[in-house]
C-alpha cells in the first residue's frame, strides 16, 4: 500500500458539564487527509481549504507531530507526505486540530498495518493536542477516533468509554475565532464544592438520556453547567441572546457552547432544525451544518 486517504470529522467536545471529558462526533464539517509514502526521506506537509495560520513546519503542525511520533516509535523509514483539506475552521470550537490528528493517526495505521486499537490511536492523536492547546487532552480526538459518543474517564493511563449513537445537530460557526489557550486561561483553578456536584449530576443525567435516547433529557442536562459555560460565553457576542430565543420559541432541547467556542451546538426538536438555522443565521449570518452525530474518521481509498 502507497496511499490512503481518510475522512476526519469535526467534533464537539466538553457538551456543557462534561468539560475535558464528553466528545461527540459530527458527520459534517471534515478534513480530507491523504498520506503518501515518498522517495525523500524525512516528512512533507501540504494544507489547502480552511488553513488559514496553520503552520506547516512539520514540528509545529498538529498532524506533522503525530506522523513524527508514530514514525519513531515503529521505527519507518523513508519518506511520507502528508496532504490535508482542511474543512473545519482553526479555533472554530469543532475540533479542527484534533481531527487532522485523528486522521494522520488513522491513516499511519493503515498504510503501515500497525494494528493499533482506538486507544491507542487516540493516544497518539492526543500528543497533536500539545501543540494547538499547550496539553495533550483527548476530549475531541477520542470521538474523532471512535464516533458517537465518547467519555474520556482517565489519562494516565488513558481511558476512554464509547456509546454508538446517532441524533441531529445544528451547530453555528460565528465569525469570531477563539484560541483554545484563551479559552481555558479564563477558566477558574477552583470550584466550589455546589457547583462540582451540580456539574456531576447533570453529566450522569447526559448518560442516562443518551442510553434511553431521551434527548430532552439529555439536552436540559447538557445546559446545566455552572461552571464553564457562564464564562466561556462572555467571548461569544450574542450568544445568550441567541441561546435565550432558540429556547423561548420551544425549537430545541437544548443548546451550548461547543468545545472552547466560538461554534454553538444544539439539539433540536422535531422539525425545528429550519427554525434553528434562520435564527443563527439572523444574529450571525455565519456557516452552519444542519448534521447529525457520525461514525468517526474513516478510511475513503487506499491503494
Amino acid at each position: 500500500m502507497n496511499r490512503v486517504k481518510v475522512l476526519s470529522p469535526a467534533t464537539s467536545a466538553n457538551l456543557g458539564p462534561g468539560y475535558d471529558v464528553f466528545g461527540l462526533a459530527l458527520c459534517e464539517p471534515y478534513d480530507i487527509i491523504t498520506l503518501s509514502k515518498s522517495n525523500d526521506k524525512g516528512i512533507s506537509l501540504s494544507l489547502k481549504g480552511k488553513c488559514d495560520k496553520i503552520p506547516t513546519e512539520v514540528d509545529k503542525n498538529t498532524a506533522g507531530v503525530v506522523v513524527k511520533k508514530i514514525m519513531e516509535d515503529f521505527n519507518i523509514n523513508g519518506g511520507i507526505h502528508i496532504d490535508i483539506e482542511k474543512g473545519i475552521k482553526p479555533g472554530s470550537g469543532l475540533g479542527s486540530s484534533s481531527a487532522s490528528c485523528a486522521g494522520v493517526a488513522l491513516a499511519m495505521n493503515e498504510l503501515f498495518n500497525l494494528n493499533l486499537s482506538k486507544l491507542e490511536l487516540t493516544k497518539y492523536a492526543s500528543l497533536g493536542e500539545t501543540v494547538a492547546a499547550g496539553v495533550a487532552h483527548a476530549d475531541n480526538v477520542a470521538p474523532a477516533i471512535y464516533g458517537g459518543f465518547t467519555m474520556v474517564i482517565n489519562y494516565e493511563p488513558l481511558e476512554v468509554l464509547h456509546i454508538p449513537t446517532e441524533f441531529e445537530v445544528v451547530v453555528a460557526l460565528p465569525n469570531i475565532q477563539i484560541s483554545t489557550k484563551e479559552a481555558r486561561e479564563i477558566l477558574p483553578n477552583k470550584v466550589p464544592i455546589k457547583d462540582m456536584v451540580n456539574n456531576i449530576g447533570k453529566a450522569c443525567g447526559m448518560i442516562y438520556g443518551i442510553y434511553n435516547r431521551n434527548m430532552g433529557l439529555f439536552g436540559r442536562c447538557m445546559m446545566g453547567d455552572t461552571v464553564v459555560e457562564p464564562l466561556r460565553s462572555q467571548l461569544i457576542k450574542d450568544y445568550s441572546k441567541v441561546k435565550s430565543k432558540v429556547l423561548d420559541l420551544d425549537l430545541a432541547h437544548g443548546i451550548t457552547i461547543s468545545g472552547s467556542g466560538p461554534a454553538i451546538i444544539s439539539l433540536p426538536k422535531e422539525n425545528c432544525a429550519k427554525s434553528i438555522k434562520e435564527i443563527f443565521l439572523e444574529v450571525w449570518d455565519c456557516p452552519v451544518y444542519h448534521t447529525k452525530v457520525g461514525k468517526g474518521a474513516h478510511v475513503l481509498e487506499r491503494d
